[in-house]
């Protein structure tokens, strides 16, 4: 699995998360792209590379319609973090995403779409309509 940690994130968590899996590519959005970068454009970008998803806890981009249009044309998988997540701090969020990656990268070989992550590893993924 190639995963971008959205700039929303820390990039602690894609600097923390890599080591754990070398078997995955795990990147900070701020270090495969300038800081500034708009999402539609990063969002490109992945689907022309092909292969990735991205962690975010940005909900807007499926309501600001030039984001929503970019989400549906792409390929890109896309996690997401709500509710309870948005409390955590880095290294909390951290240890409970070592739990999830082996299923992340389960589930973006099997699907395109759009993902909100349980907390627990135990609970299912649910998806999104496009």
């Amino acid at each position: 699995m190639k995963l971008l940690v959205d700039n929303n994130l820390s990039f602690a968590l894609a600097h923390s998360l890599q080591p754990l899996f070398p078997e995955h590519e795990i990147v900070a959005l701020r270090d495969k792209f300038a800081q500034n970068t708009p999402d539609v454009d990063w969002i490109g970008a992945l689907n022309k590379e092909g292969g990735w998803s991205a962690l975010t806890g940005e909900r807007r981009l499926k309501t600001r319609p030039h984001e929503r249009l970019a989400l549906d044309r792409s390929n890109v998988v896309f996690f997401f973090l709500t509710g309870p997540w948005l409390k955590y701090s880095v290294p909390e969020t951290a240890w409970r995403l070592i739990r999830l990656v082996p299923i992340m990268a389960t589930q973006a070989g099997l699907a395109e779409g759009l993902f909100d992550l349980p907390i627990n590893a135990t609970s299912k993924l649910r998806q999104h309509g496009r």
